[in-house]
């Protein structure tokens, strides 16, 4: 039996990650996002607030000892107000923090002491961007709490070591994939995003990626990672 526990399940990539999931045989799959837009056997949702701390450090991640493999998804994001650093509110540049870089610290933590007694497979797929390894005006909380996301899964790795059959972490950009965060970003002010123009182009060209093609290419991850040597990966290159 493999299980899942995936945030931001709700819509786009978590969405599908937790559908494509559950067409594997034998798997659970455990969704923790503000709503529930899945309903099948296998599949167990917990409702919680990421961008709530507290609610964030009481969740709890049922143990399944006898599983084959366990995988933690923190696909969960948000980008928050975009406008440049002085004129964004200090509650959306909190949220971003909180929902990009505490939950998934607070929940790598959880998932690693729950089954670090266990002699079995973890991995643990923390959802980055393009973003997190290039610099965006009116994005820098964004850019910031990914890049934050893409060191802490370097360390996480290093601690466990890097030739671990035991533990493995990647942080994964997706590329520009067609979600909510995408048509939020297109409906932006133009005065306030200099790039604008470039993601409305993104769109109308058929450049976005599917949230379900993503999601293949993440299980593909999950199911050979020992196949992937670098923490950091891009979807958008295997």
């Amino acid at each position: 039996m493999t299980i899942f526990y995936i945030t931001g399940t709700s819509s786009g990539i978590g969405k599908a990650l937790a559908e494509q999931a559950l067409k594997i045989e034998e798997t659970i799959v455990y969704g923790f996002s503000r709503t529930c837009s899945i309903e099948h056997a296998s599949y167990i949702h917990t409702s919680v607030d990421l961008s709530n701390v507290d609610e964030a450090s009481n969740i709890k991640l049922v143990k399944h000892p006898d599983a084959y493999k366990v995988v933690l998804i923190n696909n969960a994001g948000t980008i928050g107000e975009v406008k440049p650093i002085g004129e964004q509110a200090s509650s959306s540049i909190a949220n971003i923090f909180n929902i990009n870089t505490i939950a998934p610290v607070l929940l790598t933590n959880k998932f690693i002491n729950l089954y670090k007694r266990i002699d079995i497979p973890m991995i643990i797929i923390n959802i980055s961007s393009g973003a997190a390894r290039h610099p965006i005006e009116s994005w820098a909380p964004y850019c910031a709490s990914k890049a934050a996301i893409d060191m802490f899964s370097q360390v996480v790795q290093a601690e466990n070591g890097y030739e671990s059959d035991n533990v493995k972490i990647f942080s994964v950009a997706p590329g520009v994939v067609d979600t909510d965060m995408q048509e939020q970003v297109r409906a932006i002010d133009p005065k306030d995003f200099i790039h604008h123009n470039k993601f409305v182009e993104y769109k109308n060209s058929g450049q976005l990626a599917t949230p379900v093609s993503v999601a293949n290419k993440i299980l593909e991850i999950i199911e050979k990672p020992l196949e992937y040597q670098n923490v950091l990966l891009d979807v958008r290159k295997h």
